[in-house]
C-alpha cells in the first residue's frame, strides 16, 4: 500500500517509482504491493502434462497467449489425459523451464525474464520504454496481481525498469490475462505468477553478471545430504553513466538512480514425504536531485523546485512446508513478513513518508475425490498494519481526469495508522466428465475489515478436447481488489470507498498443426465497477474526494502463431485488437481509456547458428495510445508569472504508430575452463523515434500566445554488452 499516488506535479515529472522522468499525462504513480499466493493447479485435460525431475506440472495458460509456456506433445492420445496432482515425491524443482529460456532469450530484455511478458499479446508497458507497470488487456497496472513463491513480495519491478529477479532463479513465469481461477485474489486486471528454481544439492558453485545496466552474483551449495542454499545479490549501475554534483539543464543530481535486490532460499527434504523451505526477498531503489527555478521542469511547475529525494524498499521473509501423501493427496503451509517502505520529499519540504508491515498464512490441500474430480481448498488471512505521515499539497485526480491541475487541494498535514486483515477462502473443483471435456467450478469468499465488505466471486472454466490437435475453450470469473490507498484514507480520500469489482469472460481455441507449429485464438470481455472517480468542486460530496462512479468496459481478440524449437530455431508472432473505456457514472460521459492500444503486433525469433552462437530478433508495432492535447496556456494562479497548460478533450488523440526491432547475439565459450557467454544487443536498431506523450515545455520567453509542445521520445538506438560466467 502507497500514498505516492496523491503526489500530482502539473508539469513533467513522474517521482512516483523513484525516477526523474517526464510524464505526458502528469500524473504520479508507485506501483502498490499486492497479495501473493501460488497457483493451485486444478487445470483441465487440455492443459500440458509434463514430467520433470519427478514432478508432474499441470500449467494453465490462455489459449491465444500462453502457448509460450506449454511444451504439448502431439503423440498423446485423448484418452491419455487424466487428472493428475500437482507436486512431486519431494524431490526439488531445480531447473529452469524451456518455456522460460526462451523468455530469457528475448532481444533487448537484459536476460529478464519478466520483461518478455511485454512481447506477449494485449499487454503494454504504462511508463513507456523507461519503465513501468504492465497494462494487461485494457485493465490498469494497479488492477494487477503479482506472486512470488507462494507469498507476497513489496513489488516485482524497479523503479529504473527490470524486474527484481535474477534471471538464473525464474524457474517459471506465467501470465493470467483473463478470467483465471479461485486461487487468485486481489485482482482485477491480469496476474503475473513467478516461482523462482529450488537451490540445487552439489559442490559450491556460482553465476557472476556483468552487463551495461547492472551486474549480481549467484552462489549455491548444498549444506548436507537433503539440505541446499543459494542466494543472489544485483546492484544496478546506472550511476556510474551520470555525473553527479555537476549541474545540466537546471539540474543537479546529488545521488543518480540506484537499485538493488536479493533473493535467499534454503530447503530440507525430509524424508520420502515432506519439504521445508526458507526464502527472503528485498528490494530497494534510491534517488536524490535537485530542480532550479532554471530547468524546464521547474519553469513547468515552480511546485516541485528545490531537493527531490527518493527512497523505496521492501524485504520479505517466509517459511513454507510441503507434504505429499501417498494417496495422491497435497498439503501446502505458508507463512510470511513483509516490511514495505516509502519516502518522498520534494519542494519546499513536501514530504510523503509511509511503511507497513504485512503478515500472511495460505495454505491449501488438493486430493483426489471419487474417480474423476481433483478438489482443491484452500484459506488466506492477510492483515497489515499500516503506518503513514505526510505534509503536501495533494492532488485529487485518477488517471480518468485530464487536468489535474484543477483538482488540487490547499497544503494539509497528517499522520495515522490503518490496520486492516483480509481472510479468504477458496474451493476448486476439476471434473473429467470424459475423456474428451473437463470442468473446472472454483468459489473464492473474501472478507475485508475496513472496506466492511464480503465478496462472493464464481470461477468455471469450460475444455472439450476436439481431436489431439484442437482443443476449445471458454472461461469467467468474477473479481474484486482493495481500493488504491490514496482513494481510501482519511483526509485524502474516502475511507468509505468500496472495492473496485470485474466480471471476466474468454473464449479461445487452439490447434496444432504440421508437428511443431501452434496456432491459438482468444476472444475476452470484460466489465469493470465501482472504479474510483475524483469528484468535482461544487459536487455535494466533494469533500470526500472520490467516489465509487466510474464503470469500464475492455475488449477484444488476440491471435498467436507458434512455433516449437526445430531445426536449430523457434519463434512466435501475435496480433491483438482490443477497445477499453471507461464511463463516468455521474455525468454518463464514456471516454477511450489513455492506455488503450487498439492494434499491437509482436514478433520474436531465435536461431542457434552452432553450439557457440545463438541469433535473435524481436519486432513491435503498436498503434499509438491516447493522449489528452494541450491547447493552451492559462495564468498559474498560485505561482504569479508562471502557466499552467489547458487541455482539451480527454484522450482525444492518439500517439503515432510505434515500432522497434531489438536484435541481439550470444557467444558461448569457455574462460580459464569455466563456462563464459557474451551477450551483444543493438536495442531500437532502427534507431525509430517513438513518441510516447507531449508536454509543456517551458523555455523562458513563455507567454499565453507564446509556448512550446514538446515530444517526449522513447529509447533510442542504443548498444548493450554482457557477460556472464558460470564457476
Amino acid at each position: 500500500m502507497k500514498l505516492s499516488n496523491i503526489i500530482y506535479f502539473s508539469g513533467l515529472f513522474c517521482l512516483s517509482t523513484g525516477g526523474l522522468a517526464k510524464n505526458a499525462t502528469a500524473e504520479s504513480r508507485v506501483s502498490k504491493a499486492n497479495q501473493a499466493a501460488e497457483r493451485v493447479a486444478i487445470n483441465d485435460i487440455s492443459e500440458l502434462e509434463s514430467i520433470e525431475n519427478g514432478k508432474v506440472n499441470l500449467i494453465e495458460t490462455s489459449s491465444s497467449q500462453s502457448s509460450l509456456q506449454e511444451n504439448n506433445d502431439n503423440s498423446h492420445s485423448k484418452d491419455e489425459h487424466t487428472i493428475q496432482v500437482i507436486g512431486q515425491r519431494n524431490r526439488a524443482n531445480t531447473e529452469v523451464e524451456d518455456d522460460t529460456k526462451k523468455l530469457l532469450k528475448v532481444p533487448g530484455i537484459a536476460g529478464d525474464p519478466l520483461a518478455a511478458v511485454y512481447s506477449l499479446p494485449g499487454v503494454v508497458m504504462a511508463g513507456g520504454d523507461f519503465g513501468g507497470e504492465p497494462a494487461i488487456r485494457g485493465s490498469s497496472p494497479d488492477d494487477n496481481a503479482y506472486y512470488i513463491d507462494f507469498m507476497p513480495a513489496g513489488y516485482i519491478f524497479h523503479s529504473f525498469g527490470p524486474s527484481i529477479f535474477n534471471e538464473n532463479l525464474v524457474q517459471r513465469f506465467e501470465l493470467f490475462p483473463a478470467a483465471f481461477g479461485a486461487e487468485f485474489g486481489e485482482a482485477t486486471g491480469g496476474v503475473i505468477d513467478v516461482s523462482l528454481r529450488d537451490p540445487r544439492n552439489q559442490d559450491f558453485a556460482g553465476t557472476f553478471d556483468w552487463s551495461m545496466l547492472q551486474t549480481g552474483l549467484l552462489v549455491e551449495t548444498g549444506l548436507t545430504e537433503n539440505q541446499a542454499f543459494y542466494a543472489s545479490y544485483r546492484k544496478s549501475l546506472i550511476h556510474l553513466y551520470l555525473n553527479e554534483d555537476e549541474e545540466e539543464d537546471g539540474i543537479t543530481i546529488y545521488e543518480a538512480p540506484q537499485s538493488d535486490d536479493y533473493q535467499i532460499k534454503y530447503q530440507w527434504l525430509i524424508g520420502e514425504q515432506q519439504k521445508f523451505t526458507v526464502s527472503a526477498t528485498g528490494a530497494s531503489d534510491y534517488i536524490q536531485a535537485n530542480i532550479s527555478d532554471e530547468s524546464e521542469e521547474g519553469r513547468a511547475n515552480p511546485e516541485i523546485i528545490g531537493d527531490i529525494y527518493v527512497d523505496q524498499d521492501f524485504d520479505s521473509i517466509g517459511m513454507r512446508w510441503e507434504y505429499f501423501h501417498d494417496n495422491g493427496g497435497y498439503l501446502s503451509l505458508a507463512i510470511s513478513q513483509l516490511d514495505d517502505s516509502e519516502v518522498i520529499r520534494y519542494g519546499e519540504e513536501q514530504f510523503v513518508s509511509s511503511s507497513y508491515r504485512e503478515n500472511f498464512f495460505r495454505g491449501y490441500y488438493q486430493n483426489n475425490w471419487f474417480n474423476d474430480h481433483k478438489l482443491t481448498v484452500g484459506a488466506e488471512i492477510r492483515e497489515f498494519d499500516f503506518t503513514y505521515r505526510y505534509d503536501l499539497i495533494p492532488y485529487f485526480c485518477t488517471d480518468h481526469q485530464q487536468d489535474c491541475n484543477q483538482q488540487r487541494g490547499e497544503r494539509t498535514n497528517d499522520a495515522a495508522q490503518l490496520k486492516q486483515t483480509t481472510s479468504a477462502l477458496y474451493l476448486s473443483n476439476l471434473w473429467k466428465i470424459s475423456s474428451e471435456i473437463g470442468v473446472d467450478f472454483g468459489i473464492r469468499a473474501e472478507s475485508n475489515d475496513y472496506t466492511d465488505e464480503k465478496h462472493i466471486m464464481p470461477r468455471a472454466k469450460l475444455t472439450w478436447q476436439v481431436s489431439d490437435a484442437l482443443v476449445l475453450n471458454s472461461k469467467a470469473g468474477q473479481y474484486a481488489r482493495f481500493p488504491d490507498a490514496d482513494t481510501a484514507i482519511r483526509k485524502l480520500g474516502n475511507p468509505e470507498l468500496k472495492s473496485p469489482l470485474a466480471n471476466h469472460f474468454s473464449i479461445g481455441a487452439s490447434y496444432d498443426f504440421l508437428s511443431v507449429w501452434k496456432i491459438g485464438i482468444d476472444v475476452y470481455q470484460k466489465s469493470m465497477s465501482k472504479l474510483a472517480l475524483a469528484l468535482p468542486e461544487g459536487h455535494p460530496d466533494f469533500e470526500s474526494h472520490y467516489s465509487n462512479d466510474m464503470s469500464g468496459e475492455a475488449h477484444g481478440i488476440e491471435l498467436l502463431l507458434e512455433k516449437d524449437k526445430s531445426d536449430g530455431w523457434y519463434a512466435w508472432a501475435s496480433l491483438s485488437w482490443s477497445q477499453s473505456e471507461r464511463t463516468n457514472e455521474l455525468t454518463n460521459e464514456t471516454r477511450e481509456y489513455y492506455l488503450d492500444t487498439p492494434l499491437i503486433f509482436n514478433m520474436v525469433a531465435n536461431y542457434d547458428l552452432n553450439e557457440r552462437w545463438n541469433f535473435g530478433a524481436r519486432l513491435t508495432l503498436r498503434s499509438g495510445q491516447k493522449y489528452t492535447p494541450i491547447i493552451g496556456l492559462r495564468d498559474n494562479e498560485n505561482y504569479p508569472g508562471y502557466y499552467l497548460p489547458i487541455y482539451g478533450e480527454l484522450n482525444s488523440k492518439e500517439l503515432p504508430l510505434y515500432h522497434r526491432l531489438d536484435l541481439q547475439a550470444e557467444y558461448q565459450y569457455e574462460l580459464w575452463g569455466l563456462d563464459a557467454a557474451w551477450t551483444f544487443a543493438i536495442i531500437n536498431a532502427l534507431a525509430h523515434d517513438n513518441i510516447e506523450g507531449y508536454y509543456y515545455a517551458p523555455d523562458g520567453d513563455e507567454s499565453l500566445d507564446n509556448y512550446k509542445i514538446a515530444e517526449e521520445k522513447g529509447i533510442g538506438a542504443f548498444p548493450a554488452i554482457g557477460f556472464k560466467l558460470h564457476f
